[in-house]
């Protein structure tokens, strides 16, 4: 995993596999998330339950 400019950090899928509990523990009480990406291209971001939950507060989700 590596950080990067205007985005908290970048894993691999092969990263998500074989470290997921260390980027669970990462994004753990964060406002920011991990990006995920398959062949360099992204593909979803993974948040803490916490700020997900406070999202979800915000936006509704279904209307995006």
């Amino acid at each position: 995993m590596y950080k990067t400019e205007g985005v908290d950090a970048i894993a691999t899928i092969t990263e998500v596999r074989s470290q997921t509990s260390e980027l669970i523990d990462q994004v753990q009480g964060s406002k920011r998330g991990i990006m995920i990406q398959r062949n360099n291209d992204p593909q979803a971001v993974l948040i803490s339950w916490d700020l997900y939950k406070q999202i979800k507060d915000r936006v509704d989700l279904r209307n995006l």
